[in-house]
């Protein structure tokens, strides 16, 4: 089988183009499947992650049009039998309208309903000619299910194995993201500020950079904020997991938040707004996480506290995490794309 995903970049390093790499490269270990990953910038040499040598890598450049042009050509040369399409905004819609493709599915990495509202309303016309839907979530499924027959969900697969065990005894806590206004972290330092005496012990580390720090940082120092950092980016995020003993999370909205299947693998409790529309796919709530009422600091302070202050909630909610894991280890995820998608 002749299997073509699409993606408008290799060369950043965000979820989406590892979950692209890292499918393409595992299908392609498999003997009856030749993968190949076509995108706007990246030769093989200068992709984010390493790419298979058994992956095809094809870069066509150009804009809008000139894209869409080459991309047909490319098409007319190779007979793919299915093509799959990583959702690159208006290039979506496009792919939908190119000729000669026996099979067309689109991979959604955001939501529906954080999409600007004119490419809501063209999706509704123009996924008529797609195949099948992947979403993330089933929140997310469920939007798209007003609109079309075929929709299935596939969550991104786990870049970790699942640790043995996970200590918790660092009275550390996590969050890693981008300092933006999705992430909303001001959330997060104002729920801090309410509890952070109460458990003098315990330290907040905010892991990642964006345009926000600088408003972040000056409320940690306005407020007089103690044993809370803003950490920079790391290049260990592994390490960062160990040495951590839950993860926060304080997003107005959210595709499935790899971080949190990530912080799972290493048995880490989760603490999260349920925001629309992935943590509530990945926390088991009072099981392995507690989920707390969208964009209510008040009840985030209230959860935080309650799982800093309970040793045995925490060790029962790490083992949760541990199993919860599973689910999102390679070997599950690939056996549905196989079954669901390029053999259903």
């Amino acid at each position: 089988m002749k299997i073509l995903f699409i993606i408008n970049s290799l060369k950043n390093k965000s979820g989406t183009e590892r979950v692209a790499i890292e499918l393409a490269n595992k299908l392609s270990l498999m003997t009856n499947y030749e993968v190949t990953l076509l995108n706007r910038e990246s030769i093989k040499s200068n992709t984010a992650y390493p790419v298979s040598d058994n992956v095809n890598v094809v870069a066509i450049s150009g804009n809008f049009f000139e894209f869409y042009k080459k991309l047909k050509i490319h098409l007319s040369l190779h007979s793919y039998d299915i093509v799959i399409v990583h959702n690159m905004g208006k290039l979506s819609l496009l792919c939908t309208l190119l000729p000669k493709i026996k099979k067309l599915v689109i991979l959604e990495h955001v939501s529906f309903v954080s999409r600007p509202k004119k490419v809501q309303v063209l999706s509704k016309f123009f996924y008529k000619w797609v195949d099948k839907v992947v979403t993330l979530t089933q929140k997310d499924k469920e939007q798209f299910d007003k609109f079309h027959s075929k929709v299935i969900v596939i969550p991104n697969f786990s870049p970790f194995p699942i640790v043995s065990e996970s200590p918790l005894s660092r009275k550390q806590i996590v969050t890693i993201g981008r300092l933006t206004d999705q992430k909303n972290y001001l959330h997060l330092l104002k729920a801090w500020k309410k509890i952070y005496q109460i458990i003098p012990e315990w330290h907040l580390n905010i892991y990642g950079e964006g345009e926000h720090k600088k408003m972040l940082q000056d409320y940690i120092e306005e407020n007089s904020l103690q044993r809370v950092i803003l950490k920079g980016s790391t290049s260990n995020v592994q390490e960062v997991y160990r040495q951590s003993d839950f993860f926060v999370m304080s997003s107005k909205y959210e595709g499935l938040p790899m971080v949190l299947v990530e912080a799972q693998s290493f048995g880490l409790p989760i603490v999260s707004y349920d925001c629309p529309f992935g943590p509530s796919d990945v926390i088991q709530n009072h099981k392995n996480g507690l989920l707390v009422e969208n964009q209510n600091i008040e009840a985030l302070a209230d959860a935080i506290l309650q799982l800093a202050s309970s040793p045995d909630m925490l060790a029962q909610f790490s083992q949760n995490s541990l199993i919860n894991a599973k689910k999102y280890q390679p070997e599950q995820i690939l056996k549905v794309w196989i079954e669901k998608v390029l053999e259903g």
